[in-house]
């Protein structure tokens, strides 16, 4: 049988307060969702009426209108676009439902911040494509500590691609890849969450 030209993996890694490994889970991404075609299509079909589910930079579900004049700008999460928008690349959430192909958001997005239940995000690694050897990749990560207070449960994970409006800066999420873990985690306070997503495509 033939391999996938496009794959995806995810790793996750929880540490507790004194940076101990706690737990472990890496497994195929089995659930690249509807917005990862949508924004491929709005690329080669752009006009006034297109939209696309997004989430605001306050975590706001909200569809947004790619109209061309407006100088729309596509990021992976860099270190100055990810202060304006957090849940562009990595996003993490506390649901554990089976992801649907159709949805455009995790089932409950755990929100940047230090108050209870939320999480505080961090910049995104991300690695330039290797293109010496089959498959060729590359990688997205992002560690999330919990200043909450409390612990935080995690139950599923994400990846967004950032969208900017250039004419009025300002900035949105849209979600290409939901994953649910296979079972929820208890992230205690003060300890971290490094999640990593590999995509490849093969030749």
């Amino acid at each position: 049988m033939p391999k996938p030209l496009l794959t995806a993996r995810y790793r996750v890694v929880v540490r507790d307060a004194q940076g101990r490994i706690k737990y472990i889970e890496e497994a195929p991404s089995k659930s690249f969702i509807l917005n990862f075609l949508y924004l491929w299509w709005l690329c080669l079909n752009l006009n006034t009426t297109d939209s696309i589910s997004t989430v605001d930079s306050s975590g706001n579900q909200t569809t947004i209108t790619l109209i061309e004049p407006n100088g729309w700008f596509g990021w992976a999460n860099s270190q100055t676009t990810q202060v304006s928008n957090p849940y562009a690349g990595i996003q993490v959430g506390s649901g554990t439902s089976s992801p649907s192909a159709s949805s455009p958001y995790l089932e409950s997005l755990i929100l940047n911040g230090m108050s209870p239940g939320q999480l505080s995000y961090a910049f995104n690694n991300v690695t330039s494509p290797s293109v010496s050897s089959n498959p060729s990749t590359m990688q997205i990560t992002q560690t999330l500590s919990n200043n909450s207070g409390g612990s935080v449960t995690v139950g599923e994970i994400g990846l967004a691609i950032g969208l900017q409006n250039t004419n009025t800066n300002t900035f949105y999420a849209a979600l290409i890849i939901h994953d649910v873990l296979s079972s929820a985690i208890s992230l205690p306070y003060g300890g971290t969450i490094t999640v990593t997503y590999t995509l490849q495509v093969n030749t």
